[in-house]
């Protein structure tokens, strides 16, 4: 995320959606101390505002939910959803314009922005269900790198996903352990070591979840004990930020102390914040897993 085709400043496109205090200062001091990433937090910032917008609230409200589920199962598998599609439309293709000036590597979303046969409701529901075989069919439709247009699409569907939390997440079990998110079925972000007793908190980037899981376990591959798990500590930190890792998948997840619960319009802010934690683990042959597919997916109707 560190090579930028120009600067820019966040885009300020949907005036009538206000970023959460947190978050706004969060990309401020990201642009005060990255200043290469103000293409990248141009988009953020963009989607971020829109997940603010009421429309979204209305879509959650409408959202179908399975009646019931077998124990592990997210809350969206099997759900139905229904968009406006000339919105989403108009969306998507703003999103793929924003996130070709990202890198050089995504030059070419700006053309796909622009093409007649983008479909943004498959391109949401692929995204949703984590579908690799459909990014990569629409990828081929559109003429893009694969990569380039699933990060996109993740971000076109992030207001979605934000606003589907807050309508059902007060529905995930209390007692949910699993190592993807409850609500989603991603895989965490970021841990949080939360308030003064440090209690271990999985945050999804995706819709903001937020879970427990105790971390005597790998989340990737269920190794246990001290022989598989390790953490990465940065200098002078006293362990405030650090890696945890797993030696029998080779799989890390960073661990932030956070005094109070992150926004969810902020988790994906706090990644940003810790790329120095990822360079750190991918110098040493760890690695994110490959992002989880839901199961039973969801379905996206116009």
């Amino acid at each position: 995320m560190n090579r930028f085709s120009r600067a820019s400043q966040p885009d300020r496109g949907n005036p009538g959606s206000q970023l959460s205090p947190g978050a706004r200062r969060q990309i401020d001091s990201l642009l005060a101390a990255q200043p290469e990433t103000a293409p990248l937090l141009a988009l953020l910032t963009a989607v971020l505002e829109e997940a603010q917008g009421g429309q979204w609230e209305t879509i959650a409200a409408d959202t179908l939910l399975r009646p019931e589920r077998s124990p592990g199962t997210p809350l969206l598998a099997g759900a139905v959803i229904s968009l406006d599609e000339r919105r989403l439309d108009a969306w998507a293709r703003r999103v793929l314009d924003l996130a070709g000036g990202t890198s050089p590597e995504a030059v070419s979303l700006v053309t796909a922005a622009r093409a007649p046969r983008l479909d943004a409701r498959a391109l949401v529901q692929a995204a949703l269900n984590t579908d690799s075989n459909g990014l990569a069919s629409i990828a081929t439709t559109l003429d893009v790198a694969p990569d380039a247009l699933a990060v996109a699409a993740d971000l076109v569907a992030m207001p979605l996903m934000q606003a589907l939390r807050r309508r059902f997440g007060p529905a995930v079990d209390a007692q949910w352990s699993e190592g993807w998110c409850p609500v989603c079925g991603d895989w965490p972000l970021l841990a949080e070591l939360r308030g003064l007793d440090r209690a271990r908190r999985l945050r999804c980037g995706r819709c903001g979840g937020d879970w427990a899981q105790s971390g005597i376990r790998c989340l990737y591959c269920d190794a246990i004990g001290a022989a598989h798990r390790a953490a990465l500590v940065s200098e002078g930190n006293n362990e405030s930020r650090k890696v945890e890792t797993c030696s029998q998948c080779r799989g890390y997840l960073k661990s932030v102390s956070t005094l109070r619960a992150w926004p969810g319009d902020e988790v994906c802010l706090a990644d940003l914040a810790t790329v120095d934690l990822d360079i750190v683990a991918l110098e040493r042959d760890f690695a994110r897993p490959e992002p989880r597919r839901l199961d039973v997916g969801a379905r996206v109707l116009g």
